[in-house]
């Protein structure tokens, strides 16, 4: 199957970007999620806020969340804030994705990390899953190739 390939060429057109060091991603099967299930720590990585408009997962739904990390250069920042006006543009014209911030508590049974946990989370929700996750790979694959042409188009600074 070819699907794997479109998920590692949004990775790797995402990690062209100044200042962005990894780029991970999984699907999850929504539709089983309910509002009770967000205070698990399993699920912190879950968009909380969404869900809770929604009280839980829909029907047939699922999210490929990729997280990105980033170096916390100034170069790391123009990357997000392009990748933030991004996000939205593709959402003002109907594609269910989000980017929002990630972090772990400032304190750990090993320690501060408050300063070093930081990553964005791209959520794309999409509906229609039936048999199989061609709908959604369909999707990273209309976005992997907007945002090529959106690097192109605004002379976005690669690595």
């Amino acid at each position: 199957m070819s699907y794997p390939i479109d998920i590692e060429q949004f990775h790797h057109t995402l990690f062209k970007l100044k200042g962005i060091t990894g780029v991970e991603s999984g699907v999850e099967n929504l539709e089983p999620i309910d509002a009770d299930m967000l205070g698990y720590s399993d699920n912190a990585h879950l968009p909380h806020a969404a869900l809770l408009r929604t009280g839980g997962g829909m029907e047939s739904e699922v999210l490929l969340q990729l997280e990105i990390e980033f170096d916390y250069s100034p170069e790391s920042l123009v990357s997000v804030e392009f990748l933030a006006w991004f996000v939205r543009d593709c959402a003002r014209a109907g594609t269910k994705v989000q980017l929002r911030p990630f972090a772990l508590p400032p304190e750990s049974p090993i320690g501060r990390q408050l300063g070093t946990t930081l990553k964005w989370h791209m959520d794309l929700f999409v509906d229609g899953i039936e048999e199989t996750l061609e709908p959604a790979f369909a999707t990273v694959r209309r976005l992997n190739e907007s945002l090529e042409t959106a690097i192109r188009l605004y002379h976005i600074p690669l690595k």
